[in-house]
């Protein structure tokens, strides 16, 4: 056992730093989720799908997004981790999602790049995450929050907001194994010049349609 310990590599201070980051927007996310007191319900679904939201001091609007997924745990997961990069393909809001380094078997780092809202009401944004992925027992958590990357710099054509911290919580549903309870906490700052209005309004939509074009690729026969 030793041995082989030995022969992992270990990293650099700069990897540490990133590991430590993601840890970091999981913690935070997931206090910010056990605090229950304050939330608003911002739009219902005809399907039960809800979306909350509440003002934090020092982070501004945050949306929580509460669905349950007719698909086991495990399925949810892989899509969403696993498959990361072929988001692109399934959610219109999101034009690519690129890894740009994995740190170990938890933290990766990504550039992802929105797709434009319909309209330009909200021209191409990008960002450059760390993101870490955290299994305890049943539950699972994906964490994430904004990063400086070197061989990322701001790209031409986008503006580069900020998010974080932002995580999603999957959970089996109690007494139906076989379905997932899928908590999304969105943390974003979209810089630019926008009215808070039509922020709100696009960050809980997005929310929404995510939930409808996961269920979609979820249910595509394999």
């Amino acid at each position: 056992l030793a041995g082989s310990r030995l022969e992992e590599k270990p990293f650099s201070e700069m990897e540490m730093s990133y590991i430590k980051q993601g840890e970091e927007a999981l913690q935070k996310s997931l206090r910010i989720l056990e605090d229950q007191d304050d939330w608003k319900t911002e739009t219902v679904a005809g399907n039960g799908d809800k979306v909350l939201s509440k003002v934090l001091p020092g982070v501004g609007k945050v949306f929580r997004l509460e669905v349950v997924v007719d698909q086991p745990l495990d399925t949810v997961y892989g899509e969403l981790v696993d498959n990361m990069e072929q988001m692109g393909d399934w959610n219109p809001n999101v034009k690519e999602v690129r890894i740009l380094e994995k740190i170990g078997k938890d933290t990766v780092i990504t550039h992802e790049k929105a797709a434009a809202t319909p309209g330009n009401i909200v021209g191409p944004r990008d960002f450059v995450s760390v993101r870490c992925s955290k299994r305890r027992g049943s539950t699972c958590v994906l964490a994430g929050m904004s990063t400086t990357y070197g061989a990322m710099p701001e790209q031409e054509g986008f503006i580069r907001a900020e998010n974080g911290p932002t995580c999603m919580v999957l959970r089996p549903l109690p007494g139906s194994p076989s379905r997932t309870r899928l908590t999304w906490l969105l943390s974003i700052d979209l810089k630019g010049w926008l009215p808070k209005t039509i922020i709100n309004q696009v960050l809980s939509q997005t929310q929404v349609d995510f939930a409808k074009h996961l269920r979609q690729r979820l249910a595509r026969p394999e």
